[in-house]
């Protein structure tokens, strides 16, 4: 490897991660001094359930990529170069997330905009700063858009990635006074143990959540399954001449309308999936009564965020939950471990 190149995990096709993903030798990624960029040495890259999406194939009928693409969204690292204006200096210790049209975090070096970054909280390590900005910003883009109520707010998957952060978000930054979520048999001690303020964990695996959590009390909701009608039955009524706001059903599982999936994944779908899309997200709501605020999402990179979220860490009031660390020469194990589901998130240690 010359001076000039890098070690980077590539996806050569698409299909399952153990047949399509390589280790290889790459050119180092061009920077344009001039450029709101930032080439950062990545110390850390975590492994987000979209990877796997991307990888299979999920996404071609929005867009395909070139082979050999890039790999990974969520990154930890040291700046190396900077562009003029970006705010950053060489040395800064930042994470973030990549745009989606420029991924490539899971190699020795990548480049970013500074609009996708912030400084990395300083209470962290690489590797446990790159399991917070993509699951994290999605966390608080849901609860920013939660207008009603802040009385009890319902998170399932509460060792997943987004589900744990919004669990420790929901008091701290939204406002909530209790939080409720579920977890399998397993996990049930594992998240009271990682996110100690939750106030109920309902064991799914042995109950039905609907005979637990009562009709009409829960504010908000955040839905990660891809069935959001199935939560209406939570949701509050607000009293009439309330001042309070609807409660909300926000969801990352659906599909999101036409232009919030082109804003999210800043990419031009085209009129027939726009069509498609709105259709899907028109018939969703169908299902949700006009009391009840209904609304899907795709997250974008957001350095403002990304400073909260820090911000919080370093107060001690957000804390990542990693389940194991890889060197990159094993990225195809850790892969087939975020695939299983695991109490907390998935690192590629890079340097």
């Amino acid at each position: 490897m010359s001076a000039d190149t890098m070690q980077a995990l590539t996806q050569t096709a698409y299909g399952e991660p153990s047949q399509v993903l390589k280790l290889q030798t790459v050119p180092l990624p061009a920077f344009d001094e001039a450029s709101d960029q930032l080439l950062l040495r990545v110390h850390a890259a975590s492994i987000n359930p979209l990877d796997a999406v991307i990888l299979r194939g999920g996404l071609k009928i929005m867009w395909t990529d070139p082979m050999p693409a890039p790999v990974g969204y969520d990154v930890s690292g040291v700046v190396v170069k900077a562009g003029k204006g970006t705010g950053f200096e060489v040395g800064d210790e930042v994470y973030g997330f990549l745009a989606n049209n420029a991924r490539g975090s899971m190699a020795e070096y990548c480049t970013v905009s500074a609009r996708c970054v912030a400084l990395k909280p300083t209470s962290l390590s690489h590797e446990e700063a790159s399991c917070l900005p993509m699951v994290g910003t999605t966390a608080i883009q849901a609860l920013q858009r939660h207008k009603g109520a802040k009385d009890t707010a319902f998170i399932p998957a509460g060792l997943g990635g987004v589900g744990s952060m919004a669990l420790q978000l929901a008091k701290p930054y939204a406002g909530f006074k209790r939080t409720i979520t579920t977890a399998s048999t397993a996990k049930v001690t594992l998240v009271k143990e990682h996110i100690q303020d939750v106030d109920e964990v309902i064991d799914y695996k042995t109950v039905d959540v609907a005979t637990v959590i009562p009709a009409r009390s829960c504010d908000f909701v955040l839905e990660q399954f891809g069935k959001p009608s199935q939560y209406v039955r939570y949701m509050r009524r607000a009293e009439s001449g309330s001042k309070d706001g609807k409660p909300s059903i926000v969801s990352i599982g659906a599909p999101p309308n036409g232009q919030d999936a082109e804003k999210g994944w800043e990419t031009n779908v085209g009129l027939p999936m726009r069509v498609i899309l709105n259709t899907m997200d028109w018939h969703t709501k169908l299902w949700i009564p006009s009391c009840v605020h209904y609304e899907s999402f795709a997250t974008l990179p957001s350095a403002s965020d990304l400073k909260i979220i820090a911000e919080l860490a370093d107060q001690g009031k957000l804390r990542p939950v990693v389940d194991k660390v890889f060197p990159l020469d094993q990225a195809l194990e850790a892969f087939a471990l975020a695939d299983t589901k695991p109490a907390g998130k998935v690192v590629i240690r890079i340097t």
